[in-house]
């Protein structure tokens, strides 16, 4: 078989956001004793308890050996990976997918830390984050450590942008720095049209692209926040839509018939009522009841619904 094709193990069948762990046939490590699965692996659909666990999966405990002999085969891989999923149930439980080259080919970094295996580990973290989201990442510099025993603190990490990623150094926990930038795109509502200022958005006004979003202002917008909302401004075809787009309209108006709710999700009563004041969605308005006229308070939660107080 050739080197380039890939070992696929799959322990169970499942549905299609299942955790996948990969190896390239070619990886770059830093210049470490121990090798972890982690240090080698990139994930997708995973989580941040995945990759914790994925931490602790030690492939070799000398992978001086690698020095000599580069190739590292996936039996091996794959015989350890059986071996974790059978002592750790925690891991077990994300019923991770494994794509293998049959063989890859293992090089250690010219320099202490390796700048390719940061890259990976942050994309990892980055998109346990964010499924939908590609991550471009460029690493700017890597510090050299006063041993050989040393972690990357990923807490603090930002999700776009320039970051100075901290660097745990040995025992001693001496803080040393990774800078680096990260270009971040994101499934975003474009337009497909010509929208003139004032003119109302409609579902066949938007596809969903690939937008990078690294200095977006504004947070991605869903397609239901859109639809039926007033463009605030005139908007090019092919410009990606963000909240300061659309002029914001209230959802409960004043003199407008509204339902008001009361109860729980086992028992609700509703009747209907009048608006006394604007509010938009989570404001406290009042409402006067159409039977007696009763003044009320309550909280708007959807266009033309409040829930009494």
């Amino acid at each position: 078989m050739k080197k380039t094709l890939f070992a696929i193990l799959l322990f169970t069948l499942n549905s299609w956001a299942r955790p996948e762990i990969s190896i390239s046939k070619e990886v770059e490590i830093s210049q470490r004793e121990v090798l972890r699965l982690s240090d080698i692996a990139e994930v997708h659909n995973g989580s941040e308890e995945l990759l914790s666990l994925m931490s602790e999966v030690v492939l070799r405990d000398d992978a001086r050996g690698l020095l000599l002999k580069q190739d590292f085969p996936a039996q091996e891989i794959l015989l350890k990976m059986r071996q974790a999923l059978e002592n750790k149930p925690e891991l077990k439980a994300q019923n991770p997918a494994f794509k293998i080259a049959s063989s890859i080919k293992v090089n250690f970094s010219t320099t202490p830390i390796s700048k390719s295996e940061v890259e990976r580990k942050i994309r990892n973290t980055l998109q346990a984050r964010c499924h939908e989201c590609e991550y471009h990442i460029s690493i700017q510099s890597t510090p050299v450590p006063g041993n050989k025993i040393w972690d990357l603190d990923m807490s603090q990490l930002s999700g776009k942008g320039g970051f100075l990623l901290p660097v745990k150094d040995g025992d001693t926990r001496q803080l040393k720095w990774i800078s680096g930038t990260i270009r971040t795109s994101q499934l975003t509502p474009v337009t497909t049209r010509l929208i003139l200022q004032g003119e109302r958005v409609q579902a066949e006004d938007l596809t969903m692209s690939m937008t990078d979003v690294t200095f977006a202002k504004d947070g991605v917008l869903r397609m239901q926040d859109i639809t039926g909302q007033l463009a605030a401004r005139s908007l090019a075809v092919s410009s990606p839509i963000w909240a300061r787009d659309l002029r914001r309209e209230p959802a409960a108006k004043r003199g407008q018939i509204v339902k008001v709710t009361t109860g729980d999700e086992n028992f609700e009563i509703s009747i209907n009522a009048t608006a006394e004041e604007n509010g938009f969605i989570g404001d406290l308005i009042k409402i006067k009841s159409s039977d007696n006229q009763k003044m009320l308070s309550g909280i708007v939660t959807e266009k033309g619904v409040v829930k009494l107080q």
